[in-house]
């Protein structure tokens, strides 16, 4: 990829109001004036740029540092950090040391290929996710179905995980559309990476649903209907805005959801669901509700849904 490409890229994520365009090591490549250029144009657009990078060079102190101030010289918001692979106390402290270093540089990190959390956000909260999950870059997870209804009761119990969700081709297995746009607001994290194209989450009938979809919340709660490995059904606020989420598993079934997590009066909603019968199709429509009324919905195999409730 060029500089030019991922301005393109830059252009389309501010379309959608996401705020990061993460680069991968082809960034290696580019001058310092292609990369400040780049950085400029997507700052203008209030996109912030970050860079991954292979964990083995950040071993050596020196190395690091530099690498860390030569970001933060470029104006870079954040680096995506990988393949850490194991939990031997020189990579556990090599966590501590590059949180510490890259907060001064005032950069945000993102640690893939890497454990799972055990806390270190709340000292250094310039950590905002961690992938330590099999997610949507994993091919040999036939069954999405099943495994996305299990890990958030599992794993996001151990806090924050970079899922990459959303993906429309052929990655989203014996998932449905609905599923996969549901899945950004079940298994969220404070950096939410999208897995599909920007111009494929543009294009899609549900873009409105896609770009209000937040990464942090408020509130949630887990509804009655979820079972581990079967069903899992959301109900997350941000502000006064509510968010109800389905992903199914592998049984057809519906889902009984009364509205009381609503507050008083009427909301205005945007609903999308999967045409009955065909995985690659979505329904989008607009109603009301309030917290006196309840939604049934019909999911299949592998099926999903999702709500906005907003005042």
């Amino acid at each position: 990829s060029t500089p030019e490409v991922l301005a393109e890229y830059s252009a389309q994520v501010a379309r959608l109001g996401f705020e990061h365009n993460i680069l991968e090591g082809f960034w290696s490549r580019w001058t310092d004036d292609q990369i400040r250029e780049l950085v400029r144009s997507s700052k203008e657009k209030n996109v912030g740029i970050w860079f991954w990078k292979h964990s083995k060079s950040l071993i050596d102190t020196k190395e690091r540092q530099a690498f860390f101030k030569r970001c933060h010289d470029l104006g870079i918001a954040g680096v995506k950090l990988d393949f850490f692979d194991h939990e031997h106390k020189e990579v556990v402290d090599l966590y501590h040391t590059i949180l510490k270093e890259a907060a001064e540089n005032k950069l945000l990190v993102d640690f893939h290929g890497s454990n799972k959390p055990t806390g270190e956000s709340r000292t250094w909260p310039n950590e905002l996710t961690r992938e330590s999950v099999r997610g949507m870059e994993s091919r040999n997870v036939p069954d999405k179905a099943v495994h996305n209804t299990t890990i958030p009761f599992t794993r996001w119990l151990a806090g924050h995980a970079e899922y990459t969700p959303v993906h429309f081709g052929e990655r989203k297995a014996n998932t449905s559309i609905a599923h996969q746009i549901a899945s950004a607001a079940i298994l969220s994290a404070p950096l939410l990476t999208y897995a599909a194209h920007p111009q494929k989450l543009l294009s899609s009938p549900a873009v409105e649903m896609i770009k209000s979809i937040p990464s942090t919340w408020d509130e949630t709660i887990v509804l009655p209907p979820s079972e581990i490995g079967e069903v899992a059904v959301l109900a997350r606020r941000k502000g006064s805005t509510w968010f109800l989420a389905v992903m199914n598993g592998s049984k057809a079934t519906v889902v009984n959801v009364p509205l009381k997590f609503l507050g008083t009066g009427n909301y205005q909603s945007l609903l999308v669901s999967d045409k009955p019968g065909d995985v690659n199709s979505i329904n989008v429509e607009n109603n009301s509700h309030s917290r006196s009324g309840s939604i049934s919905i019909q999911v299949g195999a592998g099926s999903g849904y999702i709500a906005r409730f907003s005042k």
